[in-house]
């Protein structure tokens, strides 16, 4: 399921649905200083191609691994710090591929930035 938008980490673990073995769960916030300079929030602003590029990401996840259910989140908006802006969660049978499934998720969305990103 891709979810680009707003919504909490509640609402994010109901979408998951009947769990099966394991759920992991990443949650990436505003932190307070990037490279070395203070941070006072942030803007995230969906591009055209979004939708396609988180779909991507799902369909290379569920290639790799055998997972029941994918949760990719963006937030879009301006952000303060401690707000939530992205989440990756897998259930899974087994917790070992669950664990590869998210870290994949997470570093596949910080690498294809499917959302545009603004710190200021």
């Amino acid at each position: 399921m891709i979810l680009i938008g707003k919504a909490s980490e509640e609402e994010l673990m109901n979408f998951i649905g009947e769990k099966k073995g394991s759920v992991v769960a990443y949650f990436g916030y505003v932190r307070r200083e990037s490279g070395g300079k203070e941070v006072r929030g942030m803007i995230c602003e969906e591009k055209p191609d979004s939708h396609r590029m988180m779909e991507d990401i799902e369909e290379e996840i569920r290639r790799r691994y055998p997972v029941e259910n994918i949760i990719l989140y963006h937030m879009v908006g301006k952000l303060k710090v401690g707000e939530l802006i992205s989440a990756v969660i897998v259930s899974s049978v087994h917790r070992d591929e669950g664990f590869e499934a998210c870290r994949m998720g997470i570093d596949l969305i910080k690498e294809l930035e499917p959302v545009k990103r603004k710190e200021f």
